[in-house]
């Protein structure tokens, strides 16, 4: 898996964001620094982030997403949807068609069920009417598109009542991950992480819902022992199965609490930022 940057530029400040403040390209390199970095990646998943990468513009996502296919490589589009209201439903078929093309999806963050929690949450006025109306554009257009719903102390309250809005408002998405936020970028230190005990139970409601609803849903970054019957969708489990490579072995590591854990085998265990707040699972 690879991850590419394009620029810091963002229609959203996302409390949670983990790409640093400072350093990087504010507007975008050129087309070629783009595919010359992509060519020189390691193999594996390419996942195109930012900033917002829909500020590109379809035209250069487009001939980014066909030097991905050229590689026989596959594409993950991170986007906050935005700006997806906003284009023509011509390039949002384009861009539909080219991410298909390669194999990929669009991942969407969604963080909030509300249009309140969501401006508290990314400080976008007027953000939560314009996600939803560009999710449904990109799943009219015939797009992949996974729902990724960072949970923070903003939110991980509200998980069961999110997974209910989008089992509801968001049918035709491909499936849902439940993301524990990262302490790093602007999320650094103990202010929005939550310690997993204390999300595990909305968590599990959460899940009962999309259990319910026939919502394919996973997990990451919680570890599968807080998951109760549905630690299988801790989405480590199926890297250590498979004896995969990846930022969960380096961004992760066993405590002494996971001494005599059933899952200490397919588990890498908790973040280590976790672990720099809250010492302990």
């Amino acid at each position: 898996m690879a991850l590419i940057h394009l620029f810091r530029k963002c229609n959203q400040r996302c409390v949670f964001c983990s790409y640093p403040e400072e350093g990087g390209a504010e507007a975008g390199a050129a087309l070629g620094s783009w595919l010359r970095e992509i060519a020189a990646m390691p193999p594996g998943l390419v996942q195109l982030s930012g900033g917002e990468p829909l500020l590109a513009g379809a035209d250069n996502l487009c001939l980014l997403l066909a030097a991905v296919k050229k590689l026989g490589r596959k594409a993950e589009l991170q986007t906050n949807a935005l700006a997806a209201a906003d284009l023509p439903p011509a390039d949002l078929a384009r861009l539909a068609r080219a991410l298909n093309a390669a194999g990929g999806y669009f991942n969407v963050n969604f963080p909030a069920s509300t249009p309140a929690l969501d401006y508290k949450i990314t400080r976008a006025r007027g953000g939560f009417n314009k996600r939803l109306a560009g999710v449904k554009k990109l799943v009219e257009a015939g797009a992949c598109v996974r729902l990724t719903h960072v949970v923070s102390s903003l939110n991980y309250r509200q998980l069961p009542a999110f997974a209910a809005f989008a089992a509801k408002n968001l049918k035709g998405i491909s499936w849902l991950q439940f993301s524990y936020i990262k302490g790093i970028g602007r999320a650094d230190g103990s202010r929005f992480l939550p310690a997993y005990r204390l999300v595990a139970p909305y968590l599990r409601k959460a899940l009962d819902v999309c259990a319910a609803a026939g919502l394919r849903c996973e997990v990451d970054h919680i570890p599968p022992c807080f998951l109760g019957d549905y630690a299988a969708l801790n989405v480590d489990m199926v890297k250590m199965r498979d004896g995969l490579k990846g930022p969960h072995l380096e961004e992760k590591k066993k405590v002494p609490g996971c001494r005599g854990c059933r899952f200490a085998r397919l588990c890498p265990g908790p973040r280590k930022d976790y672990i720099a707040v809250h010492k302990t699972l």
